[in-house]
């Protein structure tokens, strides 16, 4: 009898092999499912800080250019002259129209208008009683209010125009 001995691993180390393996297969599952759900949620907390930042953004250029900012049955009108910009508030989104139309996916809690610290509550018929200079906004992000002013400083010309007799 010729006895050769062949060079192999036992059933033990083999299951051990396995065992070491598994567990680590569970680790690295483990720490890509939480890495995969943190990145998912700073995706999401970004792109909401974005679209807030580029609403705030349009507001405040809205309110730089605009010749007369007016109330209206949908929501404000930024007049100037040959362009026209609304803007609709809804309590779960605002929507933009000036030639496209952008839907921001931002809730508001709280809107208030008002001309010379004076409340614009309801729409009136004359331009003159639903001319705006300030919007106070509340707008909610991650479960957060977060207060925008914004104030409209209108030139001199303009409010002459309004109003020919404050000259005198």
């Amino acid at each position: 009898m010729n006895k050769h001995r062949l060079k192999a691993f036992t059933i033990i180390e083999v299951t051990i092999t396995m065992l070491v393996s598994a567990i680590l297969i569970g680790i690295t599952y483990t720490s890509y499912s939480i890495v995969s759900k943190s990145y998912r949620s700073f995706n999401v907390k970004n792109d909401d800080m974005a679209a807030l930042e580029t609403l705030d953004g349009l507001l405040k250029k809205d309110f730089i250019k605009a010749e007369i900012i007016l109330k209206d049955s949908t929501g404000i009108s930024f007049n100037s002259p040959g362009h026209i910009v609304k803007y609709i508030f809804a309590p779960d989104f605002i929507v933009r129209t000036s030639g496209i139309t952008d839907t921001f996916k931002i809730a508001t809690e709280k809107i208030n208008t008002s001309f010379e610290k004076q409340p614009v509550n309801e729409v009136n018929l004359s331009d003159e009683q639903n001319r705006l200079d300030e919007l106070d906004i509340d707008m909610i992000f991650q479960n957060e209010k977060i207060p925008y002013h914004y104030y409209k400083q209108y030139s001199s010309v303009n409010l002459i125009q309004r109003n020919p007799n404050a000259v005198n």
